[in-house]
Formats: C-alpha cells, structure tokens, sequence
C-alpha cells in the first residue's frame, strides 16, 4: 500500500515547471506537423506535371508562367542575367530565393531557344536544388548551341 502511495505521489506531483517545459516542447513539435501534412495536402491535389517556367528576354527582363502557385509561393526568382561565358557560349544565372518556412527542393531544368522562340536545345534531365528557409542560390545554365539566344526555365516540386 505504501508503495501505490509512493507511486501516485510521485506521477501527480510534478513540478510545474517540468509540466510547461514538456507541454512548450509538444507545442512545438505539433506546428511543424501541421505545416508538413498542410504541404502534403497540397501536393496531393496539385498535378503532378505542373510546371513553372521562367524565360529571359531580349531586353533583360523575364517573362513567367506559373502554373503550380505552390512553387511561386515557395520559391521567387529575383533575377536572370545573360552573359558570354570564356569560351563564347551563351550562360544564363537564375538567383532563386526561398520563401517557405521549410526546407523543401525543387526541380529545375532549362530549354534553349532561338532567336525565333522555338527550342534549339534542351537539357538532360532535371536538377534538384535543396533549400533552407530564406536561403538565396544561383542557378547557372550554359547553351552550347551558337544560335541559343535565350534560356527557359522549369521548375518543378518534388
């Protein structure tokens, strides 16, 4: 009997300070659970092949095309610059920045167009870029065809 007593004591009386360490810990644990199943709710009712695609301009600037809004929302191109590279070739850079409370990677790959819009080359495959939140990456992309005048990009959730 003295041990039961020793028992209950021992479980109901916890010091309050140990009680709302554990409750703030669950607390936390609990909103990222959220936000993650959120994300795979998400997911599950986007198509798969939805794709975003971002395309340089003559003068500069870039034109987009967003078809899946949880990547703009996840991810926001700041910039694409055009440039010769040391060998003559056309390279493109892409600065990406990541706008999600997560860490999540995205799916990019480029197509090369003509000077008439209509693609010259495409690239193999697709490139995982991982993100942390807030984080800021550089995407380059080289055309090895001469008539490569500009770059499309894609990107795609994971």
């Amino acid at each position: 009997m003295l041990e039961l007593q020793y028992l209950r004591d021992r479980l109901f009386n916890i010091p309050m300070r140990n009680l709302s360490l554990v409750l703030f810990a669950g607390l936390l644990v609990g909103c990222t659970s959220v936000l993650q199943v959120g994300d795979k709710l998400e997911r599950a009712v986007t198509p798969p092949d939805a794709v975003n695609f971002y395309t340089t301009q003559a003068d500069g600037s870039f034109k987009s095309v967003i078809n899946d809004s949880r990547i703009a929302r996840k991810v926001e191109v700041t910039a694409m610059r055009k440039s010769k590279s040391n060998n003559g070739y056309n390279q493109f850079q892409f600065d990406l920045r990541s706008e999600s409370y997560l860490a999540h990677t995205i799916k990019v790959s480029c197509e090369f167009l003509g000077a008439d819009g209509a693609v010259v080359e495409k690239q193999d495959g697709w490139t995982n870029l991982p993100f942390q939140p807030g984080a800021m990456q550089t995407f380059t992309a080289m055309a090895l065809d001469p008539k490569s005048v500009e770059c499309r990009m894609k990107l795609m959730d994971k």
